[in-house]
């Protein structure tokens, strides 16, 4: 059986420099390089989930985080509500944020999402302009969604890295139509920050503020001081 846990990336506002939420991505422990890595399938129990969730947050400071769920698991009735109870039963937890890498249908998304709202858990659209790459599609999801996050790492992989203003800005301009959060990831560079900034993000994600890391062994305060360190260049 494997093991699992959460490793915390920082999500900084770019007008603040502030962290203020983490994304929970996982990670599994391999025996032989006793180390954690990437796991080729994420897909585990929410029971799971939120047990590491609840590890998760005694180590940090933000108490904003967000998760990715797959389809089922979106779908699921009885996913929502053993997160919605998680929610009730955490009063420390400020916000959790349920984040989507493949799109659900218009049905799916009119049916469950008003059920995490009820519950006060947001929903975000990851990887638009790569995995999710139907604009017109997202454009039909867009009153029913908190965020959408535009990864530039996916592009990177792809060899797709031309005219990348290009790529991101009708994302960009599609969340602010509809008053949505836009968050840049794969920030690996000041120039990634830049490219953030130019298109009207609010949010960033990247290896330029943290690499993702066990909540467990982060030294926050020392976090927090390689984030204040970057106001120079910010």
């Amino acid at each position: 059986m494997n093991t699992y846990t959460y490793f915390a990336q920082a999500i900084v506002n770019v007008t603040t420099r502030k962290v203020e939420e983490y994304e929970l991505l996982l990670r599994a422990w391999s025996p032989q390089d006793r180390d954690w890595y990437l796991p080729e399938t994420f897909d585990i129990s929410v029971g799971m989930q939120t047990r590491m969730l609840k590890e998760a947050l005694k180590n940090l400071d933000v108490q904003r985080v967000s998760i990715n769920l797959t389809p089922e698991q979106f779908a699921s009735r009885s996913v929502v509500q053993r997160l919605a109870r998680f929610v009730k039963q955490t009063p420390r937890l400020a916000q959790l944020t349920v984040e989507l890498t493949a799109a659900p249908t218009v049905e799916e998304l009119t049916t469950m999402g008003p059920e995490y709202h009820q519950h006060q858990m947001l929903i975000a659209l990851d990887d638009v302009g790569s995995d999710i790459d139907d604009i017109g599609l997202v454009e039909q999801l867009a009153p029913g969604v908190d965020s959408f996050k535009f990864a530039l790492q996916n592009l990177r992989e792809q060899g797709e890295t031309a005219d990348l203003l290009g790529r991101v800005q009708p994302w960009a301009d599609l969340a602010h139509a509809h008053d949505i959060q836009f968050t840049v990831e794969g920030v690996e560079t000041y120039a990634d920050l830049q490219l953030a900034r130019s298109v009207g993000a609010s949010h960033a994600q990247g290896f330029f503020f943290n690499h993702p890391t066990s909540p467990n062994q982060r030294n926050e305060r020392a976090f927090a001081q390689q984030i204040s360190n970057l106001n120079d260049l910010i």
